[in-house]
């Protein structure tokens, strides 16, 4: 059985990178003839979240009211534990780098896929030593570019959706300074019975849904990136239903694609939302 990974909010989460957006400059896009493109998947298995609990501010902040909120964080976190041990523990079985990796080659495999020309594509478990990593960028500098997709998942509690939250960044010409940055959240519902029916159906067919639904969440995300890259404007506000914690709540943003059942949209920081078009 795969390692459990606890996490704390993902409203917390979403908030720390959504001002996370340096759009491609048309010069910087006309430089790259290759690109390099890393996926990292530093986890080895789901993230839950604990929803937190609010303490601290019902006793006006300080120091007392934020040990109290760590306290009862720690303690749904134990207990969430157990839950998912229970529960939950089936879907940890599933490989989401395995996934992604089927996602990648299958994205790429299209010659319009992606605005800039792939010269080799990876899925790595980790980011690469601070040396190696340097070494990398500075190879950029007459070399091909060098993109990192830095990617996390999880499901919402209650088993609601699946999200995943992905830092783009791209480096070219020997600039330790990306030349383009993002931040591209995907969500899929997958909830809306009890959890155990949830889980069968997901994991149904040696995992057939949950395979999918990873899949899904990278190309999604590639497809976002690449519309970001290649300069897509918006073309007009739309709204969509998205599961913050296991409570869903309405986005708004600038929309710059649509597919069916599907839109992509930026918000006010310039995140972009890969999210189903009607409510779930």
């Amino acid at each position: 059985m795969l390692r459990f990974v606890l996490a704390l909010s993902l409203l917390a989460a979403l908030g720390a990178c959504a001002p996370f957006h340096r759009p491609l400059a048309a010069a910087d896009r006309g430089k790259v003839q290759e690109v390099d493109v890393r996926v990292v998947v530093a986890q080895e298995s789901f993230m839950f979240s604990a929803q937190p609990p609010g303490v601290s501010a019902a006793l006006g902040g300080g120091l007392v009211g934020a040990l109290i909120d760590s306290s009862v964080q720690q303690s749904r976190q134990k207990d969430m534990s157990a839950e998912v041990q229970a529960i939950v523990g089936p879907l940890l079985d599933y490989d989401y780098r395995a996934e992604a990796a089927r996602s990648l080659e299958a994205a790429l495999s299209e010659p319009t896929a992606f605005p800039l020309k792939i010269r080799s594509s990876q899925v790595l478990a980790a980011m690469p030593p601070k040396a190696e990593q340097e070494a990398r960028i500075a190879a950029t500098r007459g070399g091909p570019a060098y993109m990192v997709l830095l990617l996390q998942y999880a499901l919402e509690p209650g088993l609601g959706a699946f999200t995943t939250r992905t830092s783009a960044l791209l480096w070219q010409d020997g600039r330790a300074e990306p030349s383009y940055r993002a931040a591209a959240i995907f969500q899929t519902p997958i909830g809306g019975t009890a959890r155990n029916a949830v889980i069968r159906r997901l994991t149904a067919n040696d995992g057939q849904v949950l395979r999918g639904v990873m899949r899904e969440s990278l190309t999604q995300t590639l497809h976002a990136v690449a519309m970001d890259i290649a300069g897509a404007r918006g073309t007009g506000v739309k709204t969509a239903r998205f599961n913050v914690n296991g409570s869903w709540v309405t986005l708004a943003g600038q929309s710059f694609d649509e597919q069916p059942g599907r839109v992509l949209f930026r918000d006010q920081d310039g995140a972009m939302y890969s999210v189903r078009s009607a409510a779930p």
